[in-house]
């Protein structure tokens, strides 16, 4: 493995991770757009209750709103993490096989050690 292709890797890591904050906070934006959104309608429609059941139904349609947005929301940003940890994963085993273990890890060879036999205690 050479210096040039550890930086490439840590370049395209950074990339991975760039990317996955740019889509993670855009997510975030198009969510709070959404819950203003959710905000501006139901204050709008707040004006029209005329009975305390409509509003009970109105804030329970609003509660739904809110929940599915969010759940939506969650959903979005798992699989943008998932994405993203699937290609640093994919990056790091690439990276792993380029290296060469055995410079950290300097343990005898196993091959030039004869195995020893058991002693017989013949009588």
């Amino acid at each position: 493995m050479t210096t040039n292709t550890a930086f490439e890797d840590v370049k395209k890591a950074q990339n991975i991770l760039m990317e996955t904050i740019d889509k993670s906070a855009r997510a975030n934006l198009d969510a709070v757009q959404k819950l203003l959104e959710l905000n501006k309608q139901r204050f709008s429609s707040a004006s029209e209750v005329t009975s305390p059941s409509e509003f009970v139904a109105s804030q329970s349609s609003a509660f739904k709103d809110y929940a599915e947005a969010m759940s939506a929301h969650f959903e979005n940003l798992t699989a943008i993490g998932t994405e993203s940890r699937e290609q640093l994963t994919e990056l790091s085993q690439d990276f792993a096989k380029g290296v060469d273990f055995s410079s950290f890890f300097p343990f005898a060879e196993t091959s030039s050690a004869k195995p020893k036999g058991k002693a017989s205690n013949a009588s």
